[in-house]
């Protein structure tokens, strides 16, 4: 019996153990648990901070470009920026180019591109892409046309540098501006007043609708209104044809234009900007007179060209 008894307090001996050893080991694990959670928490809380610190840089720094770019704006908005100012400035040098031109001091010759009749909606956007590709300045010769897109033309072409000029407000050759100098100079004033209204910009500048001729016996009487207006007027010396023959080929105006070049120190060319096969043959025309030792410069009032008399 007392075999028996100690038999069963070992077991219950031996229970007690295994239970506090498992208890332990349960314990042991909890804690390192809760240890690993608690490390976790740490590394996370760190990672946190550093996200934290890493966004507080970002955002000031995206304050500090906002901050710049708004005093940029500012700045722009504020700056007393003239381009008829500008562009005078420019004028006076070209003026200075054009007389060592004449005295034969500078070697190259001055070819003006002169471009009458537009805008058109259809074409000239696609002329002045040409332009800007070959980096060459020109003069519009403008009629009064009142669309939304015509004024978008004509602003690009006055912001890109070249000159505006005045063909009368309605080109109207038979029944209309030649009637008499009223009706011709009333014409000019108009289209003058359309320009200076969408652009700031008061054109001097004129060309005959038809070319100088073309106004006969009232001519004399228009030039001496025009002095008044404070207007200089200009024909041409060479063209490629698109004003009379609008179906020829590119190869055919590029000829046709070289016909006429003879080699002048001071050349204004006519062109029309609603002629496809003259915006075909352009980029080789500009290319053909670079060749010949001409550069381009747009008209200005000043310019030994532009007749004032």
């Amino acid at each position: 019996m007392g075999s028996t008894n100690r038999s069963t307090q070992r077991t219950a001996s031996g229970l007690i153990s295994l239970i506090l050893c498992v208890l332990l080991a349960i314990a042991c694990v909890g804690c390192y648990q809760l240890y690993t959670m608690k490390e976790a928490a740490i590394v996370t809380q760190n990672q946190l901070k550093e996200q934290l610190n890493e966004a507080s840089v970002e955002l000031t720094a995206s304050q500090e470009t906002i901050a710049k770019l708004q005093a940029d704006i500012t700045e722009e908005k504020n700056r007393n920026y003239d381009p008829v100012a500008k562009r005078m400035e420019f004028y006076q040098v070209a003026k200075q180019l054009e007389d060592a031109v004449l005295a034969g001091t500078a070697k190259c010759k001055i070819a003006y591109l002169t471009f009458d009749d537009g805008p058109y909606e259809a074409t000239s956007m696609r002329f002045l892409d040409v332009l800007d590709q070959y980096d060459v300045l020109a003069t519009f010769f403008l009629l009064g046309k009142n669309s939304d897109l015509h004024k978008e033309i004509i602003k690009r072409e006055f912001y890109s540098g070249h000159t505006i000029a005045n063909h009368t407000f309605s080109h109207q050759i038979r029944n209309g501006i030649y009637r008499s100098v009223d009706a011709f100079i009333e014409d000019v004033v108009k289209n003058r007043d359309y320009i200076q209204e969408l652009i700031g910009y008061t054109t001097n500048i004129l060309r005959f609708p038809g070319g100088s001729p073309t106004a006969g016996n009232l001519k004399d009487g228009i030039v001496a209104r025009l002095q008044e207006l404070g207007y200089g007027y200009v024909d041409w010396d060479a063209e490629d044809g698109d004003g009379k023959l609008i179906n020829l080929s590119k190869d055919e105006y590029v000829e046709n234009l070289f016909n006429t070049v003879h080699d002048q120190k001071l050349m204004v060319v006519l062109l029309h900007d609603y002629c496809e096969g003259t915006l075909e043959a352009l980029p080789e025309i500009i290319t053909g007179l670079r060749e010949r030792g001409y550069i381009f410069l747009p008209l200005f009032y000043e310019s030994n060209v532009v007749r004032k008399s």
